[in-house]
């Protein structure tokens, strides 16, 4: 499946709840990464389907929440986290799988600004479903972040969520932005398919 990637500049920061999903959900406060400072990770599982470790994935939806700047390029941070993403989901078991995959990965990014996880659920429009009757956490990301999803791709259910909040260390070179991203989302799914 082709990725879906809208990006969307948002100057002033936005504040909501995290949506739920009939899910556990942890906080960790991780050690020291590379170029991140003060890293602390949430993690939500699905309690009544667990996020596969077999089978195949492909790209969903990327969601960009930055402050304009001139040196933003969102095409760059966009393949940096999909050379991460494809490394750390196939280590996990899964292949990558353009055309019809089991499960799809979609992620959102906030740099200088908040998320809101309500807008981030709308955005992904038909891609993900929110169960009826699921109750808000009231976590607000107020750092730069990221956050992965796994939703599985026919029932369109949130399968597994996790969110690395951390203060980027805006000075590192060109070259070592990879190493960044690669740390940011080993660390976070050090934690799936469960905490």
């Amino acid at each position: 499946m082709k990725s879906v990637c809208a990006g969307l500049i948002v100057i002033a920061a936005v504040a909501a709840g995290l949506v739920g999903c009939s899910q556990k959900a942890q906080t960790f406060h991780a050690n020291a990464l590379a170029g991140l400072k003060i890293p602390s990770l949430h993690i939500l599982a699905y309690r009544s389907k667990e996020a596969p470790v077999s089978g195949s994935f492909g790209w969903g939806y990327c969601y960009f929440t930055v402050v304009s700047s001139p040196d933003a390029n969102l095409s760059a941070v966009d393949e940096r986290l999909h050379r991460a993403l494809r490394s750390e989901f196939s280590s996990k078991g899964l292949t990558f799988k353009d055309s019809a995959p089991d499960v799809l990965v979609s992620y959102a990014l906030a740099s200088g600004a908040e998320i809101d996880e309500e807008e981030l659920n709308r955005a992904y429009g038909q891609l993900l479903e929110t169960p009826a009757g699921d109750e808000e956490t009231g976590l607000h990301y107020k750092r730069g972040v990221l956050i992965l999803d796994v939703v599985d791709r026919k029932t369109k259910h949130l399968l597994w969520r996790g969110a690395i909040m951390a203060e980027i260390d805006l000075s590192w070179p060109e070259e070592r932005k990879q190493e960044r991203c690669d740390a940011a989302v080993g660390e976070l799914l050090r934690y799936y398919p469960h905490p």
